[in-house]
């Protein structure tokens, strides 16, 4: 495979706020729909219990109020996404043009965001994970963040650090690697921008294109959210959490919640590339984005 350059995204030349508008937009929409995905998933990959008498009443319990932390997820799912996925489809077309081959336009500036943001982000995913627990007695993000501070220190803040960002990378690497392959792959619209059809090719592809790289990222880091989730309820250190883990569990722990997994964190990567491009198309045929906004739609975003 080997991609066709496109013009830049100037992630950070004038006009490029209009583009920025897009992926944020995408972002914020993807996380608001699947809060609720994401809790369940913590839930049952952290191991916390989801007490109810009847099926029904553990489900709500998953998928139900009280949302807590909801701000504060919804804004770093949304800065983070937003800024992983513009920034790696900017450093990529740059590196393309200046003659870096395809695979390193598209593996290194995905690693340099990815990683940044994770550490930067990891106490808000330390935080909302934790008061998803039921029996949580933290009100919010704050009361946790200060309760984890006062227990273990400032470094209790980044816990869990090393797996969240080798789970974290790997994922949106591979997402980011499906998602312009498949954007090579796949048939180019025949209709022109602005005429009837070209809309629903755009999405059309885009749907074939966000359900596989959401799905390819999410699998494959799994075991990783497992051992992150369990150290951020029990404190232990990544060694001892995953020699615990292997001895209670043996090797079933690494798909421990993979169904919820797929759908929690598949949906909103493929949801957020699917939005982003039907938002800068939108933007474009209205002459608000600038062709080079349109030209990279079809490799927007995604988490």
């Amino acid at each position: 495979w080997r991609p066709r350059p496109r013009e830049a995204s100037r992630c950070m030349a004038p006009g490029a706020q209009v583009d920025l508008i897009s992926y944020l937009s995408g972002a914020g929409l993807a996380a608001l729909v699947n809060f609720p995905l994401w809790k369940a998933a913590a839930i049952g990959q952290s191991g916390f219990t989801a007490q109810g008498p009847t099926f029904f009443a553990r489900l709500k319990v998953l998928l139900g109020p009280p949302y807590k932390g909801v701000a504060a997820t919804l804004f770093g799912m949304t800065w983070a996404r937003a800024a992983i996925f513009y920034c790696a489809d900017a450093g990529r077309d740059r590196m393309l043009a200046l003659g870096a081959s395809p695979a390193a336009a598209t593996a290194l500036p995905a690693v340099g965001i990815s990683t940044l943001v994770q550490v930067v982000n990891q106490p808000i995913v330390r935080g909302t994970i934790t008061i998803q627990d039921p029996s949580s007695r933290h009100a919010g993000l704050v009361a946790a963040l200060r309760h984890i501070h006062a227990t273990r220190g400032v470094s209790g803040l980044w816990h869990g650090t090393v797996p969240a960002v080798a789970k974290t990378v790997p994922k949106y690497v591979v997402a980011i690697w499906v998602k312009d392959a498949m954007q090579e792959l796949l048939p180019k619209p025949t209709a022109p921008p602005g005429a009837p059809g070209h809309r629903s090719q755009v999405l059309q592809a885009s749907a074939v294109k966000s359900i596989a790289a959401g799905v390819a990222g999410a699998a494959l880091t799994n075991p990783l959210d497992v051992i992150r989730n369990e150290m951020f309820k029990t404190d232990e250190a990544l060694g001892e959490t995953t020699r615990r883990l292997l001895r209670r569990e043996g090797a079933s722990f690494l798909w421990r919640g993979m169904a919820r997994n797929l759908v929690a964190v598949a949906a909103p990567i493929g949801m957020t590339i699917f939005l982003t491009d039907a938002i800068v198309d939108y933007r474009s045929s209205r002459g608000v984005a600038s062709p080079a906004a349109s030209a990279s739609a079809a490799t927007a975003p995604a988490a």
